[in-house]
């Protein structure tokens, strides 16, 4: 028996944490770009992301190509979960998240009691002294 193919799209944990980054900045006045939001998923420290290392979202995604991350952000764009944001200054698009999308974390969070959890990328060192 062939299984039929449905258009349902289902949100997973990594969309979550992509909207719940995006929602925690735009809930302090701050609106991320794509790359911006890859950086704090990765818990890539710089001068930007400093200040975001105590976000329950930061470092969670260590290992989550920037690609995909960006095919996830592009598609719930498309579905309503995300927007963008013109900045004429910067010339650039900058995400907020929509009412359906604030709707989904909360919901999420009211079935999800856990917080995200950290990562860290396992780091070997590259000279060792063995005995």
């Amino acid at each position: 028996m062939q299984r039929r193919r449905t258009n349902e799209f289902r949100l997973t944990v990594s969309h979550y944490k992509i909207l719940q980054t995006v929602l925690d900045l735009n809930n302090v006045k701050k609106y991320p770009t794509a790359k911006g939001v890859n950086n704090i998923l990765m818990g890539k420290l710089d001068v930007e992301t400093r200040q975001y290392i105590d976000m329950r979202t930061f470092g969670t995604l260590i290992s989550f190509p920037g690609r995909r991350l960006c095919s996830y952000i592009l598609n719930m764009v498309r579905r309503g979960y995300l927007s963008y944001i013109y900045d004429k200054n910067s010339d650039a698009m900058y995400l907020r998240v929509t009412e359906k999308g604030e709707l989904e974390v909360l919901n999420y969070e009211r079935r999800h009691k856990n917080s995200y959890r950290k990562k860290e990328a396992h780091r070997k060192a590259q000279i060792v002294e063995i005995k």
